[in-house]
């Protein structure tokens, strides 16, 4: 029996599929929310504490990289600031680009705009983000064919309705060596990939940068390779100057990847098919965003912090235009208009228990699927 998606299955390619559910869950939600915030006077955006936060993570990421080229310091500790350097360039991600692109930072557009751009700095395109994370997986989080998030060019078998191929039994073992090379692939290869041809797949066909985005692309490589390899050549030996980049690279795709990826690619997050004809999901969106997600570690302050809310993932699905700073707070309001209508809000307690059962889906994923059927 084959196991591709009806969308991967259907003759010609589906860009969209309506959600036609609704029984009033996402105006209750909307309507607490803004209550709450109104009352306890949160701003939705142009928080101050998250400004204090880009200040400390912007220093953490300019003065790891000051002091790997002026330190003057021993290769092994050049080594540990490259983490550093790698761990505070994913923290720009999580916190202010996420933020920015989804237009949580501010209220003020070019300011979104601005910060948004330091995706260019872990070597991806802010648009072609934008076009792939706010449009393509948050509307339609775990529908495969349709959330490339899921698409990994057969690498790896993130969906039980993707095809299934004899290495991935042994996903679960060389996950971590894929997740490494993630920020390669969008610096050398995806980015590009996009650029030249508009597409990654059939299915994710991006619409055309704008002249002004043309210019960003392209500053944004100059930027990213000046700093990682050009300015470096200029004090360092060329071999130490690749190893550098290299953990820099690595540190960046994996750190990003493991917080993104532990909120989708679980056993209690599902993932939809859509039926009839045409296609549509029987579901209210904010309802699916809910079944299809799950939060991590909510108790821990270390990765609230680092990780720019995104262990509040279901939080962050349903109310992405509000800074993440307030999602700790407004997780109870949503857990108990979800209990109100029955809707399932899971919670893993720790990180470390979310990156177990992402690494035990992902050895369910990988054998092979009438097996796997045998067993349940």
């Amino acid at each position: 029996m084959s196991t591709l998606s009806v969308v991967k299955q259907s003759a010609s390619p589906v860009r969209s599929v309506p959600f036609t559910g609704q029984v009033g869950f996402r105006k209750a939600l909307s309507e607490r929310i803004e209550a709450y915030m109104a009352q306890h006077k949160l701003p939705a955006k142009d928080v101050p504490a998250m400004y204090l936060k880009t200040a400390i993570i912007m220093t953490w990421w300019l003065g790891s990289y000051l002091l790997i080229m002026l330190g003057g310091f021993h290769p092994l500790i050049n080594i540990a600031l490259c983490v550093s350097f790698g761990l505070a360039t994913a923290g720009i991600g999580f916190n202010i680009m996420h933020d920015a692109i989804h237009g949580a930072y501010s209220k003020h557009r070019w300011i979104n705009k601005l910060m948004g751009m330091t995706m260019e700095l872990l070597g991806s395109s802010s648009a072609f983000w934008r076009q792939k994370h706010n449009i393509w997986h948050h509307t339609y989080t775990n529908i495969a064919g349709l959330d490339e998030d899921l698409e990994t060019h057969g690498l790896l078998r993130f969906s039980p309705h993707d095809p299934w191929r004899p290495y991935h039994r042994f996903q679960h073992l060389y996950v971590p060596f894929v997740y490494s090379l993630a920020g390669l692939q969008w610096l050398l290869f995806r980015d590009f990939q996009i650029y030249f041809t508009g597409k990654t797949d059939e299915h994710h066909r991006y619409p055309p940068l704008s002249p002004k985005e043309h210019i960003i692309f392209w500053g944004g490589k100059l930027t990213i390779l000046t700093l990682l390899l050009g300015l470096p050549l200029l004090v360092f030996p060329w071999w130490q100057v690749l190893i550098g980049f290299l953990i820099v690279m690595f540190t960046i795709g994996f750190a990003l990847t493991t917080i993104f990826q532990l909120a989708h690619v679980m056993d209690e997050a599902q993932f939809p098919e859509p039926s009839g004809d045409p296609l549509q999901i029987e579901n209210e969106w904010a309802i699916h965003q809910v079944e299809t997600t799950v939060n991590f570690a909510p108790g821990n302050k270390i990765l609230n912090w680092y990780a720019g809310g995104l262990n509040f993932q279901i939080e962050h699905h349903l109310m992405p235009h509000i800074c993440h700073i307030h999602y700790p707070r407004l997780s109870k309001i949503v857990q108990e208009t979800c209990r109100e209508f029955g809707v399932k809000h899971f919670t893993y307690p720790t990180w470390r228990a979310a990156l177990l059962g992402h690494l035990r889906v992902l050895k369910r994923l990988g054998q092979p699927p009438q097996s796997a059927l045998t067993r349940a």
